[in-house]
């Protein structure tokens, strides 16, 4: 299928995209192949750690940072750096299929895999669909299929060789056939040659290898925040100089040459103008769509533009990211309803979406804590040195580098000790089962109905089976200022206090794997380990990218144990039933206070660091008396909206207290409306609670005539508002 690539002329032939369109077996099938020569691939580290493109816990944003990084550095040090980026033409379609043979075989693969792969390359076949009509078919000599599974694992070996041909002055980074190279240095001249030496290298490699570079479209750019004259760098590709421009797009960023990234946050306002067209369209005060599917549009099709690469281009200046802000407001006011004049802070509580420099403090240290937890990633073991410390504090009004401003975060929060566990990537073979089964007498009776005696009965048998089989009792408990785990033996216990971010999950799988730990050291033997966590055990049995990292801890133990003489199974059994062993180890894990100084799972961390930084934005929110929506939404929470849009747009404008009849005078300049009967300011508060003349109608709908607004406007509105707006002329000016 022909897909026309964005902003290009429909009339060139050249501007299509080819998408291959196979059946669902066949890519079935790639799939599986697939799965099993990425395992290959990653375990005998083929490919090079500067590789990101479609690899598990890699994406675009491991190359923006590592240019990003180079070049704060560069500024720091006040050095040069010229990075050339090169366009490869027709790169998927040019692939020397010979030459991906090569390289498996020179990866030492042998068997049926290679050659299942060197069938579905030649002898292709394809005919072009324009509509409902069909070309005639033409044999594809070379390449591979765009659109298939298999296609951009084959691709990235091919080009893997690339990032070889570099000297060592010379740093490189890919994403599939997205490439840059980059050089720092005092001297011009230095870099010039060393870039040349690489570009010819490089040339030489692709002319072997079947690629080809287009000259018109491979750019290079000088980073340098240097005032004094100094010459543009003066390299040749084809035996053409390769243009040198003042900002570049590489992965979705645009990149200025003072690294400012002002073109970017530019370009992206003007893009995200015309998509907020979208919200303007289905966001009528009157008839529109409800509050949270407005929500859902705008965090994908808006909030999801602003937030990629934000970690990165979020170094830039206040006085540039705020120009971002107004896309932002004008959107959760068209989510929400909300009048023009509403203050932004209300915006933020009432859609339940904080600010913008916000959410780059949470993806900054997702980001940071996600690198800590994968051990092949380029920048695992990456800290910045002491002399770049020493210059940083030497001159502080040079932007620091991410790694720099993710450490001050952490240093803010109290985070530094924070240990992430790695995440052991393709730690199991894919052509094998995996999981552990566990035994469950207890799931044909539903605990809500069965008395605990039942229970301590069908356990009392239970143990009779298996009476052979020595019992572990494992539990875990979370509090609001602790998570800690017991472990039950025969003859001995042990408890535990972990780091306080760790989830109840974490605490239950690490009571089991401290069980198998603690029974490793003795002699082989039969044991049962039961625990109240049936998610935990469920986990076990269904091994996926998803699962816990412990528990292919618990899963590498299990079977170095079992090939040692030992006989495991895994139980679960209800909590709170009176069951000795299990009550004890509740007990023993709620008063716990020994502390383990353990690593936490990054999906735990992420979590504790959004409610850390909720928690701050809940302080800030406490201190905000002179808001109006502060005295009837003290916490930051995400409330029901009303499923009628304009209803729900009169209840936001009332419980932020700006409404078309109360503020429309900033708009226009007028003065502010008076009450005829008090002779005050028009405001919310006075016309539902205070002014004298709807006494009567106050007490007619609420019962009351001393009703406050958090009555009326809480989380569960009360049910004659809107009847006391209409009785008193107030609903059609709202």
């Amino acid at each position: 299928m022909p897909i026309l690539k964005p902003g290009k002329e429909p009339s060139n032939p050249r501007n299509y995209r080819p998408i291959v369109l196979t059946s669902c077996l066949c890519k079935i099938l790639e799939k599986m192949v697939n799965k099993r020569l990425i395992y290959y691939l990653e375990t005998n580290k083929i490919f090079s750690p500067f590789q990101s493109g479609f690899r598990q816990g890699r994406s675009t944003v491991d190359n923006l940072l590592a240019l990003e990084t180079e070049m704060r550095n560069a500024f720091l040090r006040r050095q040069h750096t010229v990075a050339i980026f090169f366009d490869i033409e027709k790169a998927y379609d040019r692939s020397w299929r010979y030459g991906i043979l090569r390289d498996l075989y020179d990866s030492n693969l042998r068997g049926n895999l290679p050659i299942f792969i060197e069938n579905f390359l030649k002898l292709r076949k394809f005919r072009v669909k324009i509509g409902n009509e069909l070309s005639d078919f033409f044999t594809q000599e070379e390449g591979v299929p765009q659109g298939s599974v298999l296609s951009v694992t084959l691709f990235a070996l091919k080009i893997n060789d690339f990032l070889k041909q570099l000297p060592p002055s010379v740093k490189g980074f890919l994403y599939v056939d997205d490439l840059y190279i980059s050089c720092t240095g005092d001297n011009m001249h230095f870099i010039e040659r060393q870039l040349q030496l690489a570009v010819n290298k490089i040339r030489q490699w692709s002319t072997f290898n079947g690629f080809t570079f287009s000259t018109d479209k491979t750019s290079c750019i000088h980073f340098c925040r240097q005032r004094r004259l100094h010459p543009e760098p003066e390299i040749l590709l084809e035996g053409q100089l390769i243009n040198v421009v003042n900002e570049i797009k590489f992965l979705g960023v645009t990149f200025d040459k003072k690294l400012t990234f002002k073109p970017h946050v530019m370009k992206l306002r003007k893009k995200l103008d015309k998509t907020l067209n979208i919200l303007k369209v289905i966001s009528n005060t009157s008839w529109g769509a409800s509050r949270t599917s407005l929500l859902r549009v705008y965090r994908a099709s808006i909030l999801s533009k602003i937030d990629y690469g934000c970690v990165i281009y979020g170094s830039a200046r206040q006085s540039v990211l705020k120009r971002l802000d107004p896309i932002h407001h004008s959107a959760l006011r068209l989510c929400s309803g909300a009048f023009r004049t509403s203050p932004v802070e209300s915006l933020y509580v009432e859609c339940c979406e904080p600010s913008l420099d916000h959410r780059r403090r949470i993806l900054t240290l997702h980001y940071y804590f996600k690198i800590l937890s994968l051990p092949g990633h380029p920048f695992f073991n990456y800290k910045e040195s002491q002399f770049i410390l020493r210059l940083q504090r030497a001159r502080p009004s040079v932007i620091p580098s991410f790694f720099t401003r993710a450490s001050e975060l952490l240093r803010t929060l109290n985070l530094e000790d924070l240990q992430v566990i790695p995440i052991l990537k393709h730690h199991l073979t894919p052509w094998k089962s995996h999981g552990l089964r566990f035994l469950n007498p207890f799931k044909t009776f539903d605990k809500a109905n069965t008395a605990p005696e039942v229970y301590q009965q069908l356990f009392a048998d239970h143990r009779d089976v298996y009476h052979n089989f020595i019992p572990i009792f494992t539990d875990g408990s979370k509090s609001s200022l602790s998570t800690s785990f017991a472990c039950v033996f025969s003859n001995s216990t042990l408890s535990f206090q972990i780091h306080s971010s760790s989830s109840i999950f974490t605490a239950e799988i690490t009571a089991i794997l401290h069980a198998l730990s603690e029974i490793s050291s003795g002699p082989p033997d039969n044991f049962i380990i039961y625990s109240d966590s049936l998610s935990t055990l469920e986990s076990m049995t269904s091994l996926n990218r998803f699962s816990h990292p412990l528990t292919f801890n618990i899963l590498e133990l299990h079977d170095r144990l079992t090939t040692k003489g030992f006989a495991i199974l895994f139980c679960w059994i209800p909590s709170h039933v009176g069951i000795s062993g299990n009550e004890l180890a509740d007990n023993l894990a709620r008063s716990a206070t020994n502390s383990l100084n353990s690593p936490v799972p990054v999906n735990d961390v992420k979590r504790y660091v959004k409610s850390i930084l909720h928690s701050k934005w809940q302080a800030q929110w406490d201190l905000k008396n002179t808001n109006k929506l502060q005295s009837i939404k003290r916490l930051i929470d995400c409330w029901p909206s009303l499923p009628i849009r304009k209803l729900d747009t009169i209840l936001t404008r009332l419980r932020i207290g700006h409404t078309r009849f109360t503020h429309r005078h900033l708009l226009l300049g007028e003065p502010a409306p008076l009450c005829t009967a008090c002779q005050c300011q028009m405001t919310v508060l006075h016309i539902l609670i205070e002014c004298q003349q709807f006494n009567h109608q106050r007490i007619r709908c609420f019962h009351s005539s001393s009703i406050t607004l958090k009555d009326i406007l809480h989380k569960d509105p009360h049910p004659q508002l809107f009847t006391f707006l209409r009785m008193i002329g107030f609903y059609s000016l709202i």
